[in-house]
């Protein structure tokens, strides 16, 4: 019988032993470190020619479902980091006048693949457009309401100077009413800027100021916006 229990005893002694040897060996666990960040991220960065298929794939898929447009293909360019454009062509035979050839064109800007609207024309033609600068006009005209600056008209601003301010009269002349339109510039020299101007009124010529057209040699570019937002003053 003491064999028994001292058997038993010794038994329960050894575990003990065991147990906190194994424990002693494995150890804590270790704490997490807080300074430690995690990876970064990997940033996926499509090539030129994944962009290109992409941007090609969303024009086709953006077309409704209609025998019209079928068979038309799509060939895409890169315009710049965020930029692809695709060119539209209808199938031989295809499009409105069943006559093929250009469909126009759609921008796809990156990395949400938005599309811009159908344009008129090839993808040869588009370009980003650039930031226009705002215009420094003098305090004294900034306000009034017939001041015209080249910012607003872009590429159809026809003077050589950046701002002006436009005035209408009417006069008669021969029985009829006339309309007269000049213009401002900022040096303080008043210019006719419609015929009836030139014609019956003490203005200087508006040649000096008048842009030429840089895709025509010897014409100017179109006056007409600026005559149509001087007359404005006479209605």
């Amino acid at each position: 019988m003491r064999i028994t229990r001292f058997a038993a005893q010794f038994a329960i002694a050894s575990s003990i032993l065991l147990l906190t040897a194994c424990a002693g060996a494995i150890g804590p666990a270790p704490e997490s470190d807080p300074t430690q960040s995690s990876p970064p991220v990997a940033v996926v960065t499509m090539t030129d020619p994944e962009r290109i298929s992409a941007a090609e794939g969303a024009v086709e898929k953006s077309l409704p479902d209609a025998p019209i447009w079928v068979g038309m293909t799509f060939k895409g360019v890169v315009v710049d980091a965020d930029e692809v454009c695709v060119d539209r062509t209808w199938a031989p035979g295809g499009g409105p006048e069943d006559k093929g050839g250009n469909a126009g064109y759609v921008v796809v800007w990156f990395p949400a693949e938005t599309l811009g609207e159908p344009q008129e024309g090839f993808c040869v033609d588009y370009t980003v457009a650039e930031p226009v600068s705002p215009v420094e006009v003098p305090a004294g005209v900034a306000d009034d309401p017939d001041l015209v600056v080249s910012s607003d008209y872009g590429d159809e601003w026809p003077l050589t100077v950046p701002y002006a301010v436009v005035h209408c009269e009417e006069i008669v002349a021969g029985g009829r009413v006339l309309q007269v339109a000049s213009l401002t510039a900022p040096d303080g020299t008043t210019y006719a800027a419609n015929g009836t101007a030139k014609d019956h009124g003490n203005f200087a010529d508006i040649d000096p100021i008048w842009a030429p057209d840089p895709d025509v040699d010897s014409l100017k570019i179109d006056i007409s916006p600026i005559i149509e937002a001087a007359l404005k003053g006479c209605v």
